[in-house]
């Protein structure tokens, strides 16, 4: 790496620690200003590194989530498709998974279920492929299939994949995991969405005892 890409490399760093910073004190609109300002400077090189190019990843992944907290699903989506380019050009398929899950949920958010579905099906793909060992990983990809499920009314569908989930859960994390907590409670917003009242509450008091 020449002197010139050492020093943006390390202001970038810079920028990006001081948007991360800004997120923990809840203030969005800093951090993306710190990111933005990164990426401009990891722009105006040419040639950039494999270690740029992770950092510049980084970045855009994290201005996409911002975005979609924000709600401002257009410009999630459009960060989302350049974090994938970079995943790509990286040729690192746990980046290209990490991509298309958040672009499933940002999917899911516009509404388009059977492109979500695509998009988190073929994660599940990667991962069962690549990720060995990372059955958590896997996991996530089960809740965010069965949440579209969930949003298309598809409950019994919804209900398996919240199942196979808390399976890799329970097994990798023990019973009093945070993680654990939500999934039952997704599990009772199934059946309370089924009308099977009874079954909703003991759901929700699983997931209530692990909570307090």
């Amino acid at each position: 790496m020449g002197n010139k890409q050492s020093t943006v490399s390390r202001d970038a760093k810079l920028l990006y620690d001081k948007a991360l910073i800004s997120q923990e004190k809840n203030d969005d609109r800093k951090a993306l200003s710190y990111c933005y300002q990164a990426r401009n400077l990891i722009r105006s090189i040419n040639g950039n590194s494999q270690d740029i190019d992770r950092l510049q990843y980084s970045i855009t992944l994290n201005m996409c989530n911002i975005y979609e907290r924000q709600y401002e699903l257009t410009m999630a989506n459009l960060l989302i498709s350049e974090a994938l380019e970079m995943a790509h050009k990286l040729q690192q398929q746990d980046k290209i998974s990490e991509c298309l899950d958040r672009r499933g949920e940002i999917k899911r958010l516009q509404g388009d279920y059977d492109g979500a579905l695509l998009d988190h099906n073929k994660s599940v793909e990667i991962k069962l492929e690549f990720h060995e060992n990372k059955e958590l990983n896997i996991s996530i990809s089960y809740i965010n299939i069965a949440n579209v499920y969930l949003n298309q009314g598809k409950y019994d569908d919804a209900f398996r994949m919240y199942e196979k989930s808390l399976k890799i859960q329970l097994s990798e994390l023990g019973d009093n995991h945070p993680s654990i907590a939500q999934t039952y409670g997704n599990m009772g917003s199934v059946y309370q969405h089924q009308g099977k009242y009874d079954d909703a509450v003991r759901m929700y008091e699983k997931s209530l005892k692990i909570q307090l």
